[in-house]
């Protein structure tokens, strides 16, 4: 069976620097706070990196991002989160090749616990080798990697999964230590003429949903920026909240424009329900309120929303009726039902590991 071995940052990932997915690892499991202070050490790290030691600084941002977290927290955001912005930054010519083989194995420096799900579930690779966190025996990320030095321990994670015949072919930079292992090497930039991938046509399976806070990946410079519009932003917010709370619904279009947003609508929305049709079930794909809250807008009617763990805060400034649900099959189907059948039109959030429990829902 054909083998192949390719790094994830600066291979599959067009980006070497993995900085960015550890800021959103801060931000997305901690808050703001930690993703501050991660972005005051970045020049640092820099430094570090400049000065040939790496290693060291990739040591710092792994402590930074992930001591104190839970492990579980960390798994979420891998989850929820990181896939988004690992497939924007796919190189479609390294997966051409990559997917030509029959066995396939993705290395990273990147903690495994980030990026196994992604790699496995979008990219198709068979074994995930990275650098492993320290948890310690309640569940919480110590800060601290496995091995003495994160090459030497993923080289020889690499030579034991090949013990018997070394893979065909290796994917990396040439700084790559595993690529001695291999038969064969090729280094990025990958040639969009390299005419024995071009059959291949299978493409990364697409990410569906998410559930992050972020719509760009934060570098340095963006997070700097998201950083300094943090106070305005807070103002802006609030207007925009008691505005959504004071204003009745037809009038919240015409008046967002002031505030900078933009409704477009396409199609028409389906009517309210009447005596002999039961209610419209709209499903979300994101775990906040903003999106039954939008679709509220565009309805021009409030539409409750059913949620699982919405705050109580979150629950008090919602301009819309919420219903909250247990999460058990049977009482949360029938308390569905139940509204549905007094002609309202629900919206439910919907999580990627919620899937399941929705066509239970939907069978009942």
């Amino acid at each position: 069976m054909d083998a192949v071995v390719s790094e994830l940052e600066g291979t599959l990932l067009k980006d070497r620097d993995p900085f960015s997915y550890f800021m959103l690892v801060a931000f997305e499991a901690s808050g703001l706070l930690r993703f501050a202070l991660l972005l005051i050490f970045w020049p640092v790290i820099w430094l570090l990196e400049m000065l040939g030691m790496g290693e060291y600084g990739l040591k710092l941002v792994v402590f930074v991002a992930t001591a104190g977290v839970s492990e579980s927290e960390i798994e979420s955001v891998a989850r929820a989160v990181l896939p988004k912005f690992y497939m924007d930054d796919i190189d479609m010519e390294a997966w051409k090749v990559f997917s030509s083989y029959d066995k396939r194995v993705v290395v990273t420096k990147m903690p495994r616990i980030m990026v196994e799900r992604f790699v496995k579930e979008h990219l198709r690779a068979d074994e995930v080798i990275g650098s492993e966190l320290v948890i310690s025996r309640f569940g919480f990320a110590t800060g601290f990697v496995k091995g003495n030095t994160i090459d030497s321990y993923i080289s020889s994670r690499v030579a034991k999964l090949f013990i018997d015949e070394k893979p065909g072919l290796g994917l990396g930079t040439i700084t790559s230590s595993f690529l001695s292992l291999c038969k064969e090497q090729i280094h990025p930039p990958f040639m969009a003429n390299q005419n024995q991938y071009d059959h291949q046509l299978v493409r990364p399976l697409p990410v569906i949903f998410h559930d992050g806070r972020l719509v760009k990946r934060p570098t340095p410079s963006t997070a700097l920026l998201i950083i300094l519009w943090m106070p305005l932003g807070i103002i802006l917010a609030t207007i925009r909240i008691l505005v959504g709370l004071m204003l009745p619904m037809w009038a919240k279009p015409y008046l967002s424009r002031v505030l900078g947003c933009k409704v477009i609508v396409k199609g028409k929305p389906p009517p309210p329900a009447s005596g002999g049709n039961s209610g419209v079930l709209f499903v979300c794909t994101h775990r906040t309120l903003m999106d039954p809250v939008v679709l509220s807008t565009v309805l021009r009617r409030k539409i409750p929303a059913v949620t699982y763990s919405l705050s109580r805060l979150s629950e008090i400034l919602s301009p819309i009726p919420t219903v909250r649900l247990t999460r058990i099959r049977n009482v949360d189907a029938e308390k569905i039902k139940t509204e549905l059948a007094k002609g309202l039109v629900f919206s439910m959030q919907l999580q990627q590991e919620d899937a399941k429990l929705w066509t239970l829902y939907s069978s009942s």
